[in-house]
């Protein structure tokens, strides 16, 4: 049996886990047994024992036969794990492949192939691997084998009653406990609770999928046999023939132009059988590790009914044309399995919606009359040009994301002329937008991450290489760190990403943005700078975020921060405030760091 990558800092509490890895730690302790007196094993004081203890019962309960044995003789049904996301641009170092509860229900069953062997990740083939596969154990049906935070059903749409005007969550942290009871936490169970509606169908937009586990979630939410439509970025074999073991499961890779390009979106669409609809917009990859320790964002549209047969086409849009930007931005998937779904949006009922879609899409894109600039920086730009309340020049530009690109050699070459030229934008007259406001940049240090729940491997989710940032030193200066004491995440590495601009003298917030796009050119896009061409925004990666502006969401000119203001609550920025500069002996923390 392979070792497992995280060795004594292994936090996992998942059987499948145990029944695919071995952990020399445990398997001392476990070869041992219990103290006869205490029935208690002796666990070294390095060790949590709470944390140690929950992985020995599991061992008990998958390997019974070796207590007080030589643990080294376990079933050598090991899976080697993936390393391909470390490679991308949303990273981890280890990829653990979950396959959906063994059961002899037929929803169990269909996640399954015919031999009974559950669709796991990495694997060659499935005729190659299946005989090693089924010699696992079977597992019972118990959520809280699977699942690290599990909440109560049938609260959730009370929860996202109790969340407006922002319906914006972070994911629970299963290391940080106060996250578990936090109101404006949230886990994938509770996206798909039946208090929010009987889900008919979905779609899952995602970078990385790990099928198994998707499907496990499924199956405990009882939505295994729905009709799913998956978007994938990363190459994942799994995927590739899921639809002959699942037939449920139609999963399509997105296709890119450019081998620096990544459909990086992440992104649910919930179809109800009443006919309603939801939309549902993160910056997490559909993963365990993902939802384990990181710090990830997600907003949640209000339900969105089907309006009636006789509407108008033009019917059921949101005051910020977000049922417009959605269509638009799927219809460049070129794809006929999202036209059902485009039709259906089409005749759904946006008008609760009040935040903007900010959606980037590959390709070259010009301004436009009718629209103005359609995606990335430009985009965001032209949006807050109309629509944001004036701001003073010196209220800086918060950036914050999990990966960090290549911006040129000093702070001009793009994020001055690019991102800053566009985020500075208000409903100002043009006159007096003659400043660049100043720049701040969050990302983890070498500090923060050697802190963090999970040591040096909660960097795993942070790709940014010294190769980039060794060319780009300047960016130091703008550097902070990541804190996150009042939402208890300080130790909960980022993978959200956000940007915004916000006043700490009056404690306003002017506008927010989360989504899935990092500090990069592909992200957000860069023009050219030719200046006998008409300005083209170049893109190359598929993005999708949302935009959160007062006077749409609270009909004021700020968000208050901090507190509650005139009975509006405030608004949940992620991070702490003020922010912490890095100080002399700070870095950045490099991916390049877990191989050494």
């Amino acid at each position: 049996m392979q070792e497992c990558p995280y060795g004594e800092k292994c936090y996992r509490k998942n059987p499948i886990h145990f029944g695919e890895y071995s952990h020399a730690h445990l398997d001392a302790i476990y070869a041992k047994g219990c103290d006869g007196a205490s029935n208690e094993y002796d666990i070294p004081a390095k060790y949590s024992t709470e944390l140690i203890n929950i992985q020995l019962k599991l061992l008990e309960k998958l390997f019974p036969q070796l207590a007080g044995k030589d643990a080294k003789s376990k079933p050598a049904t090991a899976v080697k794990p993936s390393t391909k996301e470390a490679k991308s641009s949303a990273a981890s170092t280890s990829r653990v492949a979950v396959p959906a509860p063994a059961d002899t229900s037929r929803d169990a069953a269909s996640a399954q192939t015919s031999s009974g062997r559950p669709v796991t990740t990495n694997q060659a083939s499935s005729q190659k691997s299946s005989s090693q596969l089924e010699k696992k154990p079977k597992l019972e049906r118990d959520i809280r084998d699977y699942v690290s935070v599990v909440v109560e059903k049938g609260r959730m749409a009370r929860k996202l009653e109790q969340a407006a005007p922002y319906n914006m969550f972070l994911t629970a942290i299963t290391d940080s406990k106060p996250t578990h009871r936090e109101p404006l936490s949230i886990t994938l169970q509770e996206i798909f609770d039946e208090s929010l509606g009987e889900i008919e169908s979905s779609v899952q937009i995602n970078f990385m999928i790990d099928i198994g586990w998707l499907l496990g979630h499924y199956y405990f939410a009882g939505i295994l046999s729905k009709p799913l439509l998956v978007l994938y970025g990363a190459d994942d074999p799994n995927l590739v023939d899921i639809g002959k073991f699942k037939p449920q499961v139609t999963a399509i890779k997105v296709q890119m132009q450019s081998p620096f390009a990544t459909s990086h979106t992440k992104m649910m669409l919930l179809g109800y059988t009443d006919g309603s609809m939801r939309v549902v917009i993160s910056t997490a990859n559909l993963y365990e590790d993902d939802w384990h320790n990181r710090t990830q964002g997600l907003w949640m549209s209000p339900r969105l009914p089907a309006l009636p047969e006789d509407a108008d086409t033009a019917a059921g849009e949101s005051p910020t044309g977000f049922k417009q930007d959605l269509m638009l931005y799927l219809v460049e998937y070129k794809l006929s399995q999202l036209q059902p779904w485009i039709a259906r949006i089409r005749k759904s009922d946006f008008s609760a919606i009040n935040v903007f879609f900010i959606g980037s899409v590959p390709g070259g894109h010009r301004e436009s009359a009718v629209r103005g600039h359609p995606w990335g920086c430009a985009r965001l730009g032209s949006l807050l040009a109309k629509h944001a309340a004036p701001v003073e020049p010196n209220i800086p530009v918060v950036c914050q994301s999990s990966s960090i690109g290549s911006l040129g050699a000093n702070v001009q070459a793009w994020i001055e002329q690019d991102i800053l030229s566009n985020f500075r934008k208000d409903s100002s007259p043009i006159g007096r937008l003659s400043q660049l406001p100043p720049f701040k940049m969050i990302y983890p240090s070498f500090g923060n991450v050697s802190r963090s729940h999970d040591g040096m491997l909660g960097g795993g989710c942070l790709p940014y290489g010294k190769n980039t940032n060794d060319k780009q030193p300047w960016l130091k200066n703008y550097l902070h760190q990541w804190k996150s004491s009042d939402r208890h995440r300080s130790q909960a590495m980022p993978h959200i990403k956000s940007y915004t601009r916000f006043n700490l003298e009056d404690q306003s917030v002017y506008w927010f943005v989360l989504t899935s796009a990092n500090l990069s050119k592909a992200a957000w896009g860069a023009f050219n700078k030719k200046s006998n061409l008409q300005p083209c925004l170049r893109i190359f990666n598929y993005e999708a975020g949302v935009l959160f502006l007062p006077k749409f969401v609270t009909g004021e000119d700020t968000f208050p921060l901090g507190n509650a203001r005139n009975g509006v609550p405030a608004f949940p920025l992620p991070y702490d405030v003020p922010l912490t500069p890095y100080g002399p002996d700070d870095t950045p923390f490099l991916m390049d760091y877990l191989h050494q």
